[in-house]
């Protein structure tokens, strides 16, 4: 039987994000499809990398944290299962329709490789839940509209710097083609006087068409920074830490709680999963990366841990709630 999926990706394979003919706008040269893969590596390992689960008690608990993460990113839901007195990462889609709060009645539960499959009750104690978000939507959703443009960007900016290296189209005869070839290939070698023979009669037999592309790349860099930004916010790692020159106080606290909206959506359904793992008598810890340049967030954001008797993130989730 085959493995229950959502997409069509696959983890171990070497390039599961894209071809020359899913990219819009390509021009077949590889450099876009290397350039999209690039892209999309860095932004895959960010989104797997923001959450921090530990266990001793669930398998695989060599790579615990990467194989749930994984299983979100790509699926959007995964599964603790005691398979007979041993607890472990399950992929999983619901099954068998919903009961009356819309919730599913039950869930075919397999190995990544499509082995091992069970069906279980929704209400099984066996069985707990790991939602990505409330609609258990895979990261890579929204992933691939970032990807996508800032991968274009970034092409774009190869495709300008290029077109600085040609900025004459020249019109020659035949007799005097490899005179102007002579005279361009002087000047790249940065010779200080360029000497040419009255008889090539240059100035009457050659015409200059100057393209004049402009120089974008400052302009493009920016815009590309912006995309990725807005992606490092969407994923909850916040990248404005101070007012500046340009950032009034009210944009970069309209920011930081957006960056908080975003945190919340990916963060409360681990928790919930967490708390749930805890009342079966796991020992299952999480902590969150919430910015991108301190590093010491990832253990400040340790959930588990006991703060006077408080869990931070529930705290700051709970103090954020309307009445």
């Amino acid at each position: 039987m085959g493995l229950p999926t959502t997409n069509g990706f696959n983890w171990f394979e070497s390039v599961p994000y894209a071809n020359l003919d899913a990219i819009e706008g390509v021009d077949g040269y590889p450099s876009n499809l290397l350039t999209y893969d690039q892209v999309m590596a860095n932004a895959r390992l960010l989104a797997t990398s923001r959450f921090k689960w530990r266990s001793e008690q669930i398998e695989p608990m060599d790579h615990l944290s990467e194989y749930i993460e994984m299983l979100l990113y790509l699926k959007g839901q995964c599964a603790l299962f005691n398979d007979n007195g041993q607890w472990k990462v399950r992929c999983c889609v619901p099954t068998g329709g919903i009961n009356e709060y819309g919730e599913p009645n039950s869930f075919t539960l397999t190995d990544y490789n499509g082995n091992n499959t069970v069906v279980v009750n929704g209400n099984d104690g066996r069985f707990i839940w790991i939602k990505n978000n409330n609609d258990c939507i895979p990261t890579l959703f929204w992933i691939l509209k970032y990807v996508n443009r800032v991968s274009k960007l970034e092409r774009t900016m190869d495709l300008n710097i290029d077109a600085q290296k040609t900025p004459y189209i020249i019109e020659t005869s035949p007799e005097i083609h490899l005179s102007i070839q002579n005279i361009f290939k002087q000047i790249k070698e940065m010779d200080e006087v360029v000497y040419v023979d009255q008889k090539t009669g240059i100035k009457d037999n050659v015409k200059i068409l100057k393209l004049d592309v402009p120089y974008l790349v400052d302009k493009l860099y920016t815009q590309k920074t912006n995309e990725f930004n807005d992606l490092l916010n969407f994923l909850g790692i916040q990248t404005v830490k101070e007012k500046t020159a340009h950032l009034l106080y009210k944009e970069a606290t309209a920011t930081g709680e957006l960056v908080d909206s975003y945190l919340d959506m990916f963060s409360a359904p681990r928790i919930e999963a967490m708390e749930i793992a805890k009342k079966r008598g796991l020992n299952l810890k999480l902590s969150v990366l919430t910015s991108n340049n301190e590093e010491e967030d990832r253990m400040n954001k340790e959930i588990n841990e006991n703060n006077n008797g408080k869990n931070p993130i529930e705290e700051r989730l709970s103090n954020r709630e309307v009445d």
